[in-house]
């Protein structure tokens, strides 16, 4: 049986001592005086609804997954991979660590108002070491003491609404904004209710961390927000405008009892400091255990009791390395950022998981997509209030994290949602696309590649990458009556994903390749993002060559651009500077040849010369003007050379030297065609690629 925290200890009293910290003892008087009653609840009205908007997402997330420790890190973790839980954890984890010297030094600074001859440094150093030693010796224990410290705040609040008034009642409805403008009091103000991670953090030493975070934290929020909008209301009615300006303390001026008010704040401020002492570890131990962080083997290890003794050590040390430093104040304002940060991503978690609509994400507490809107929205606007060139700062950081830790392919042992996002979007552009008309200045090399054998893929990889290279698209297509090793088949498309290329396996078990092969084709092109050219290999093999010639009788079904490579058995590609592309006369299959030509010279470096056979020498200065005006409407790359030689076809072909021939060849079923193709092998000590437009092609688009 699981003996963790309770709702009340480990969530409630933790995230409601944070939030009645600092600013409702110190800051919120000039709130009301700067601001005026109506302007203060407003303040506090909108740091609210972002709070609760940000809660009521994490509340939501929480009822879908079975979270682990490390609170906010596991639920983006879980969401959108390790990677970018990484990014923001990692980050969260020295908020988390530095934090608690912030909190200490406002602590010692409160000590020195009442005991002015006590050395600072040793106050530090003393409250470090009592913190350090709860949060070392036993969380629960930590947590207990702060039944002590809320005893001081009730206390604190209770002395402060049974205090006088001081001067004479003038409630101001709206303010001057004379010691700062409206939204410049909101960045001041907002720190206060950005403790709802206190309680989450804890998530791995709850009992039942789903529900004691769900009800602990937001009954912590809303009594935040009882107790924040009481305190501006009995502000404005006991205290003049002018002194809450003055004087940050006054709230020890109108308390009956000063001294409950003084152990309330520095309760408080205690409080705060050993709940994220305690909070920061576990963190440091969930990335630990996921490998996000060095020396993930010895942060991850934890005692019997299940303390992560080994991440509390590192943090008590991070933080007492900080608090000697001193000068905390120019970090402030980065960390506010990395929490609010943290609170974006988890209403952006929310945002994605609804509407992409994936099945999986069903939670049992459902809430409008505008709450997570709300969230997102006012985390960023409230970021770019207090600090906009350290919100730029702070995105670097995660990013930076965010590709360290990608390029380290950290396993996920769950799924996560960026998958869906992806689809999402190509659904959302699939059907954008296909209710467009087609043109042909959209075409891009999306080319089908019917295998047998992935060895018979082996000895094109090279080419295919030469042709879809950059943004085009090749599907493996494998027709068989065996079940196929699929990692043999991975292990052939490696080559071009590894190049960050579109390949894509097609597998059809149970079928035959010679029968089955052009109904396939037809179905791939119905299909999203379909293949718009075949393309095969012509082999050495005679039988070979008369079973590939019946397959092409079949391929006027598909509708689709052929394209057929002989790769000579001794040259192979030769040095890849030279491709020939010969283009006749008003050829029906120019288009797919010029395109060809175009992308694989493009990734050889090659140089293209455009080639054409006249019948006799009084045509070759028409035909040379028409190759340089093609070249001029095609686009072609300026040191495009042209080659018109007059005679017959089959007996030039031979005596001119090049690294590749690209060739329209039109009608692949007509036999006397297919002849030809296999003649043109047989003369040429080069490969040859052969074309037949689909007609969806064009070359001068």
């Amino acid at each position: 049986m699981n003996k963790g925290l309770k709702t009340l200890e480990g969530v409630y009293v933790p995230t409601l001592l944070t939030i009645l910290g600092v600013v409702m003892y110190l800051r919120l008087g000039w709130v009301v005086g700067n601001s005026g009653l109506i302007g203060a609840l407003a303040i506090i009205c909108i740091a609210h609804v972002i709070t609760i908007s940000t809660t009521l997402s994490m509340s939501s997330m929480l009822t879908n997954i079975k979270i682990g420790s490390g609170g906010a890190y596991a639920i983006v973790s879980q969401s959108l991979g390790l990677e970018m839980g990484g990014a923001i954890g990692i980050p969260l984890y020295f908020c988390q660590a530095i934090s608690v010297a912030f909190y200490i030094t406002g602590f010692t600074e409160l000590w020195k108002t009442f005991f002015p001859h006590h050395p600072i440094i040793i106050v530090s150093i003393i409250t470090w070491l009592v913190l350090a030693g709860l949060s070392i010796y036993s969380a629960k224990l930590a947590f207990k003491v702060q039944y002590v410290i809320l005893a001081a705040v009730i206390a604190s609040i209770f002395s402060f609404v049974s205090g006088s008034s001081i001067g004479e009642s003038n409630i101001q409805l709206i303010g001057s904004f004379e010691s700062a403008s409206f939204w410049q009091t909101f960045a001041i103000f907002f720190p206060a209710v950005t403790g709802i991670l206190t309680g989450a953090t804890m998530s791995g030493e709850l009992e039942n961390p789903r529900k004691s975070i769900i009800k602990g934290t937001l009954a912590a929020v809303f009594t935040g927000f009882l107790v924040y909008g009481s305190f501006a209301l009995l502000f404005s009615q006991k205290v003049p405008t002018n002194m809450l300006l003055e004087n940050n303390l006054i709230i020890l001026d109108i308390s009956s009892i000063s001294i409950f008010v003084t152990l309330g704040i520095m309760g408080a401020v205690l409080s705060s400091a050993l709940s994220t002492l305690v909070s920061a570890p576990r963190t440091l131990s969930a990335l630990a255990e996921n490998r996000s962080v060095p020396l993930y083997n010895f942060l991850s290890k934890k005692t019997k009791k299940g303390e992560p003794k080994n991440a509390i050590i590192l943090s008590s040390l991070l933080s007492a390395g900080v608090l000697l430093l001193g000068n905390l104040d120019s970090l402030a304002n980065i960390l506010t950022l990395f929490f609010l940060t943290t609170y974006a991503m988890i209403n952006l978690v929310i945002l994605l998981e609804k509407i992409t609509g994936i099945v999986s994400f069903r939670p049992s507490l459902s809430i409008s997509t505008i709450v997570p809107v709300i969230g997102l929205v006012g985390c960023l606007f409230s970021m770019f209030l207090i600090n906009k060139y350290f919100v730029i700062v702070t995105f670097i950081i995660i990013f930076a994290i965010y590709f360290t830790l990608q390029k380290k392919n950290i396993y996920s042992p769950w799924g996560d949602i960026r998958g869906g996002i992806f689809y999402s979007i190509a659904e959302w552009a699939g059907q954008k696309a296909m209710a467009m008309p087609y043109h042909p200045k959209l075409w891009k090399p999306s080319i089908v590649i019917p295998v047998e054998t992935p060895e018979d893929f082996k000895r094109i990889t090279f080419f295919v990458k030469s042709f879809i290279y950059p943004s085009g698209r090749a599907y493996y297509l494998t027709i068989n009556q065996s079940v196929n090793n699929t990692e043999v088949i991975k292990e052939v498309l490696s080559p071009l994903k590894e190049q960050k290329l579109f390949a894509q396996d097609v597998i059809i078990n149970g079928g035959d390749f010679d029968s089955d092969l052009s109904t396939v084709l037809q179905s791939l092109s119905s299909t999203f993002l379909p293949p718009n050219s075949i393309f095969f290999t012509i082999s050495d093999d005679s039988e070979k060559q008369r079973k590939f010639q019946k397959i092409l009788k079949n391929m006027a079904y598909t509708k689709m651009g052929l394209m057929c490579l002989h790769i000579h058995p001794k040259y192979n590609f030769g040095q890849n500077r030279n491709i020939h592309l010969w283009l006749r006369d008003k050829s029906p299959n120019n288009n797919l040849a010029v395109l060809s030509a175009l992308q694989i010279s493009k990734n050889w470096n090659a140089n293209v010369t455009l080639c054409r056979v006249v019948s006799n020498k009084n045509n070759i200065k028409k035909a040379e003007s028409e190759l340089y005006k093609f070249i001029e409407d095609a686009r072609l790359p300026v040191n495009s050379k042209i080659l018109v030689v007059s005679g017959k076809f089959h007996e030039i072909l031979p005596g001119i030297s090049s690294d590749l021939n690209i060739l329209g060849i039109s009608s692949f079923d007509d036999e006397l065609k297919f002849e030809s193709m296999i003649n043109i092998i047989n003369l040429v000590q080069t490969s040859v690629l052969f074309v037949s437009d689909s007609g969806l092609e064009n070359a001068l688009a």
